[in-house]
């Protein structure tokens, strides 16, 4: 889960942008993405998707199981 935690802050980073403005995108509230960020809670797949969309990347790479070029 860690390396999902890690992988969010990267790519949300990445593509400058707030955990606000990430939260606002995906339905959500700002302290759920903090969560996600810090490995204490994990997101649902439906926003999973939704995060691999924003990021143009493939849930693989969110979850860690590809690299990513974040």
């Amino acid at each position: 889960m860690e390396h999902c935690a890690a992988n969010i802050k990267a790519l949300r980073e990445r593509e400058n942008m707030t955990q606000e403005e990430l939260a606002k995108k995906l339905g959500v509230k700002p302290p759920a993405v903090s969560k996600w960020e810090r490995a204490l809670t994990f997101p649902r797949m439906d926003k999973l998707m939704a995060m691999a969309n924003i990021f143009g990347v493939t849930i693989d790479a969110i979850l860690g199981t590809e690299q990513t070029t974040a």
